[in-house]
């Protein structure tokens, strides 16, 4: 039989990609049947020192990607309409599981797949304006990340609460992780993975961690050291930034780069996050900084390191 296809990918069957699974797609709409099958592509080694451009990127719901450069261009990706549209999903199922009949049965296995399909295709829009061409691309490792941001549950949940919760258990943020890594490796980029600790309650300009620098756990990042302001998710961005490019740094002293950091034991943990807190983001992009520079004088002279007036330290 003929077929035909995207082009890019029959050039790389052409040129000897290994093909691998494949199923068969009927679409209703066209009555149109489709092949999908997955090749796989060999990359090139590359070399972290020889990127152009040192990038990171935070996740979470809100904004479902928060992307920075070392030269302060950044993109946010919202996950407004991707939230609303998650939520008509959740309750079309709702609907159809009080029916409880063999039709209700057979529309609730075509709406699960539907709602994995939307979320794959996010996912991939994403990714693949993330994965710009010769760039080192930082990315939070997220392993137990449930577990470091429990939430309220069950009865003692708000209606609100119970809803964020759905959310986030539903979206795959280690499949959006995978999406940038492959695209990466095929534009000539590299993706790796630093420490996903405080990276939104650290301050970029000063290095003060506090819980309090996020006020009502809000999008609102205010350093309550040197007063700096900006969005919470940008400043997790721009902390995964100069984490990664540390890891640049380290690579060329070591020669090896670590894509998945292991920071099991406590004191490898600590020695990491002190390495972290000396980082600091040259730029001043707050518009309040002027206004409180008073508050966050020196004491001694010969210390350049605390407050005076909240023995924080900057």
């Amino acid at each position: 039989m003929t077929y035909d296809g995207y082009n890019k990918h029959l050039d790389l069957i052409a040129n000897g990609a290994k093909i691998g699974a494949a199923k068969i797609v009927y679409q209703r709409s066209s009555k149109t049947y489709y092949l999908m099958v997955s090749v796989e592509v060999e990359t090139p080694e590359i070399d972290p020192t020889k990127t152009t451009r040192v990038s990171g990127v935070d996740v979470g719901m809100r904004y479902l990607a928060v992307e920075t450069d070392l030269r302060n261009k950044s993109k946010f990706y919202s996950g407004s309409e991707a939230r609303h549209k998650a939520n008509r999903y959740h309750k079309a199922r709702q609907t159809l599981q009080r029916k409880d009949t063999r039709s209700a049965s057979r529309r609730l296995i075509a709406l699960s797949g539907r709602e994995r399909r939307f979320i794959a295709d996010v996912n991939h829009q994403i990714s693949k304006e993330i994965a710009k061409p010769s760039s080192l691309i930082g990315l939070e490792n997220l392993t137990g990340i449930r577990d470091r941001t429990k939430s309220r549950s069950g009865k003692k949940a708000s209606k609100k609460q119970r809803r964020a919760n759905r959310n986030k258990a539903k979206w795959s943020f280690a499949e959006l992780h995978g999406y940038i890594d492959y695209k990466a490796n095929l534009n000539g980029s590299l993706a790796t993975k630093v420490p996903a600790h405080y990276t939104s309650k650290s301050c970029p300009k000063c290095g003060h961690t506090s819980d309090a620098n996020r006020p009502n756990k809000g999008l609102l990042f205010r350093c309550e050291c040197c007063a700096h302001e900006l969005h919470a998710d940008l400043v997790g961005a721009r902390n995964i930034a100069m984490r990664t490019l540390l890891v640049r740094q380290d690579w060329t002293s070591t020669g090896s780069l670590s894509a998945s950091p292991n920071v099991s034991r406590d004191e490898t943990k600590a020695q990491i996050l002190s390495r972290f807190s000396e980082l600091r983001w040259t730029s001043d992009t707050s518009p309040h900084a002027l206004r409180y520079s008073a508050q966050c004088r020196v004491v001694d002279e010969s210390d350049s390191s605390t407050c005076a007036d909240s023995k924080h330290q900057c």
